[in-house]
Order: structure tokens, then C-alpha cells, then sequence
């Protein structure tokens, strides 16, 4: 997934609004999506000019020959996070093996549909460029629909997650600009895990209170409401002020109880002076106040 820096600045401040910003993600998966179709569509088409055939065997030689291993996942039907989670790897030889698995049991599945419960139903998709025309048969139309359907869940499922994991560094820094926080109180150099901590995941963000006696660990989550994980990853990294999209009711009362300061992004049209009311609770300085 590739977000750009013109959409990762409107996501910015889209969040620092107040706003919803999943339409920058959305209008990024529907681009990266019609970019892959396209460019899978001109595959066919250029196969086809150099008088090959377009059928099984051929579409099964194109996804083994793809140099990206993530799209060769989804021409086969799964995605690199689904083998990864399965396997514990996503090499390109286990990658190929399973693609390879996978395209056998597709042909095998939709040989049986032809065969058995689709005598009748015909689908059809015709490619055309200029005078080249390409018209793919049943199982050829269900193997291109599949890989599409597949690229669009791969996209939906590490659009959010990709946002949140670039967004969350620059959002903070440019939070703390907007409120006046000296740069020598802030600590945003890159993520190191802590290993002397038992957990193994990484801090966002630290900011330190005036006389920098003190450090504020930071967590920073584009969550949605009810999600356990984002108030688990709170408590084992030891946070100290928690800013996220959105906080549901009982992780709220979770983050009172373990006195740690919090700050909800969505609908919030008073981001700033929340912030710096935060800032104030915790001797954080602020250059233009006292």
C-alpha cells in the first residue's frame, strides 16, 4: 500500500480537525486497486498480441513468473498476511509452493462447477485495446474475478494498519508544533525497542516535562471503538498519554484507573487546546505559554 505525502499530510490534518480521514485510505485502496487491474487487464492483452493463448495453463505460468511475491498471493487467491500468519514465513519458495498448491485446487474447483452445477450460466469478460480484442471463457472469467476480489480484501485489510504505522510519528510532531512544544522536550527519534522491557514492541513517542525530569511515553492508535488490542498495547508499554482516533467507553475507564492521560481525535473540534490543557497537567512547556 502506498500512501503519498499529499495524502498523508491531509490525513494529518484531517485528524487534527476533528474529521474523518478513512476517505483518503478509501480513495487510496480504490487507486492502488484500478492501477493493478488495469495493469493485469494490458498483461492479458499483450499475451494475447504475441498470439498466445489465454487460458489455464497460460494465466498459471503468469502468476508463477511474476517477479512480486505479493502479486503472485493474489492472482493464486490468498495474500502475503494470511501466509505469513499460516506458515510463520513469506519467502518467494514458499510463496511459489503454495501458489502452486492453490492454483491446482482453483482449476480443480472450478472444473467441478463447470462440469456439475454451471451448465447453464455463462459469464464472459471481453478485454479490449484498439483492435485487440480478448474474450475469457468461464473459468478464465472466475479466475480473473477471484484475483480481483482477492487484491481488493489484501488492500482493505493493510490499508489501515500501513496509515496507521506511517501516520502516527509525523502526527505527533506536527501536533506538538501546532501546540508550541519546545523540540528540546520532545523525543521523536526512531522507534527502538526496549529490551529490557519484557514486552517486545516499541514506544511511539516521549515527551519530557520541563526540567526533563520526567518522561511521557506516548501511544499513538488510529483504533476503532471496541478493539482490545490498542488498550492491551497501552498497558505493556508502560504509556503515559494515550492519542488515538477513537477510544470506546470502557477502555476510557480502563485508562482512568491506571492514571493515564488520554486524548480522542474524532469529532473533537478543540484537539489543540485539549492538548495543551494536557500538556499543562503534566508540566510539559509550551513555548507560548509560561
Amino acid at each position: 500500500m502506498n500512501f503519498n505525502e499529499l495524502a498523508l499530510n491531509h490525513t494529518i490534518d484531517l485528524l487534527l480537525k476533528g474529521k474523518d480521514y478513512r476517505e483518503v485510505v478509501l480513495n487510496t485502496i480504490n487507486t492502488e486497486f484500478l492501477d493493478f487491474a488495469i495493469s493485469f487487464f494490458k498483461d492479458i492483452i499483450y499475451a494475447k498480441m504475441h498470439d498466445k493463448s489465454i487460458d489455464f495453463s497460460w494465466y498459471q505460468q503468469y502468476v508463477m513468473n511474476n517477479k512480486d511475491s505479493k502479486d503472485i498471493a493474489i492472482l493464486c487467491g490468498t495474500n502475503i498476511k494470511t501466509i505469513f500468519n499460516t506458515y510463520g514465513t513469506s519467502t518467494k519458495e514458499v510463496v511459489l509452493d503454495i501458489a502452486q498448491n492453490n492454483l491446482k485446487y482453483l482449476y480443480e474447483i472450478l472444473q467441478n462447477l463447470e462440469n456439475n452445477n454451471m451448465a447453464d450460466l455463462g459469464i464472459n469478460i471481453k478485454i479490449t485495446y484498439k483492435d485487440i480484442s480478448v474474450n475469457l471463457d468461464l473459468k478464465e472469467s472466475l479466475l480473473v474475478i477471484n484475483a480481483l476480489a482477492t487484491k481488493k480484501i489484501a488492500l482493505r485489510g493493510s490499508a489501515y494498519s500501513m496509515i496507521g504505522k506511517r501516520i502516527e510519528k509525523p502526527l505527533m510532531l506536527e501536533l506538538c508544533n501546532r501546540c508550541g512544544i519546545s523540540e528540546s522536550h520532545i523525543d521523536a527519534t526512531n522507534f527502538k525497542k526496549d529490551k529490557k522491557l519484557e514486552y517486545d514492541r516499541e514506544v511511539d513517542f516521549k515527551l519530557y516535562n520541563k526540567d526533563r525530569s520526567k518522561v511521557y511515553r506516548v501511544e499513538v492508535k488510529l483504533m476503532s471503538k471496541g478493539n482490545p488490542e490498542s488498550a492491551d498495547a497501552v498497558i505493556a508499554r508502560d504509556t503515559d498519554i494515550f492519542i488515538a482516533y477513537t477510544i470506546g467507553e470502557q477502555n476510557k475507564q480502563q485508562l482512568k484507573n491506571l492514571n493515564i492521560v488520554y486524548l480522542e481525535l474524532k469529532n473533537n473540534s478543540n484537539i489543540l487546546l485539549d492538548f495543551k490543557k494536557l500538556c499543562k497537567r503534566l508540566d510539559i512547556p509550551l513555548i507560548n505559554h509560561a
